[in-house]
């Protein structure tokens, strides 16, 4: 039996390169990275100190929610749709928030700060600190929670927190909801709010962050990612509308290999690849947004599996990572990504992988290097790759 077709009816995105996501496209297209020394905060002793943060970007409360909030409406706004509320469903990737720094160092100094734990002083310095640590600022719900009160969704609300495979895995639950007649429209994406002292420091510490502060994907120099912020949604409906692309295809599954490294035969990339091309009826696209993180093992691994996935037919595609741009937005990084394939397949835009200046050997797959190209591009495949094995790979294309 054929399944509904699912179609993408709006974008949106705030980045380090722009307020929204035209101005962003535009700067990924001229080859621009927004990778630099963090200034939001001291980096001082840190193990990398260097992020993709947003200059200037003010706001209250929880960070994740303002940058959603903003790309949310971009993509509710382009996308013209009405529908019941009981038959909108908002599918989110987002990690826990975190309270502020000041309030955690605060934390840790409240015990007197010596050799010994002063359970009367920690008492009384952690209760004026307390309200800092709201459920509304640091629970993975929060911020879907929050979009659907503004948007008047009273269908499905969920939250998928599977680090770098949440955004994408949300685009294919989304899909796969309103194929499954559970709602007709879905608000989907993901969000990251990553250039944050503890990320810093937790990835520092298990080694996956560049010491040099360059995210260089599928470069023999790569060292590890680098840390960014943003957010990306999309609106997807059952009703074609004004639509020029559709999803076609999702492919889900799990390494069960290691916590932070990827099956090195790539045997749970190849099945979601796999299955979301299967479900797309396709072989073979014309782009792939890859998930490209930087870092030796992935990188590798990755390139690895695309080809055995596509065989030869992969050398007439294009491949990139927009991650040498705007650095790793975690939860939020395949549905940025699903926007890079977007744009292929409307205008005719391959990103470049930014900094990718000498391909590894290991990584010998049809690199866009410098600037954008333009090609005509019929079905692209997006790929997240998670900490902890989970996978997530996408296959859009235009309509017919």
């Amino acid at each position: 039996m054929t399944q509904p077709r699912v179609f993408v009816r709006g974008v949106g995105a705030i980045t380090a390169l722009g307020a929204n996501w035209p101005a962003s496209l535009a700067a990924l297209a001229a080859g621009r990275s927004a990778i630099g020394q963090v200034a939001g905060f001291d980096v001082t002793g840190f193990p990398s100190t260097a992020g993709a943060e947003i200059d200037g970007f003010t706001h209250t409360g929880d960070r994740r929610l303002a940058l959603a909030r903003i790309a949310a409406r971009e993509a509710w706004q382009g996308a013209g749709v009405d529908v019941a509320p009981e038959r909108l469903g908002i599918f989110l990737g987002a990690e826990s928030g975190r309270a502020p720094f000041s309030t955690l160092h605060g934390l840790t100094r409240g015990a007197g700060g010596g050799a010994r734990f002063d359970h009367a002083r920690f008492g009384v310095k952690a209760a004026a600190l307390v309200a800092e640590f709201d459920a509304s600022i640091i629970s993975p719900a929060a911020v879907t929670s929050a979009l659907a009160l503004e948007y008047g969704a009273h269908g499905p609300a969920v939250t998928i927190s599977l680090a770098c495979a949440s955004g994408a895995s949300a685009i294919a639950e989304a899909a796969r909801a309103i194929r499954l007649g559970v709602c007709d429209v879905a608000l989907c994406g993901g969000v990251g709010a990553d250039v944050d002292p503890m990320m810093l420091a937790g990835f520092g510490r298990v080694g996956a962050l560049s010491a040099r502060g360059v995210s260089c994907p599928f470069d023999v120099r790569r060292d590890g990612f680098v840390v960014g912020e943003g957010a990306a949604m999309v609106v997807l409906a059952l009703e074609r509308g004004s639509a020029s692309v559709e999803l076609a295809g999702e492919g889900r599954s799990l390494d069960a290999h290691h916590l932070t490294a990827p099956d090195p035969q790539g045997d749970g990339a190849m099945r979601a690849m796999r299955s979301a091309l299967a479900a797309a009826g396709l072989d073979a696209v014309d782009y792939i947004q890859a998930h490209g993180t930087s870092t030796p093992l992935n990188d590798a691994v990755e390139s690895m599996a695309l080809r055995r996935v596509l065989g030869a037919s992969l050398d007439a595609a294009h491949v990139s990572s927009v991650k040498g741009a705007l650095g790793h937005w975690i939860a939020g990084a395949g549905a940025l990504g699903f926007l890079c394939a977007h744009a292929a397949l409307v205008h005719g835009i391959v990103l470049p992988t930014a900094n990718l200046v000498q391909p590894d050997p290991a990584c010998a797959l049809p690199h866009v290097i410098g600037e954008a190209v333009r090609a005509n591009v019929n079905a692209a495949l997006v790929n997240a790759f998670a900490f902890g094995g989970a996978n997530c790979s996408l296959v859009a294309r235009r309509c017919a």
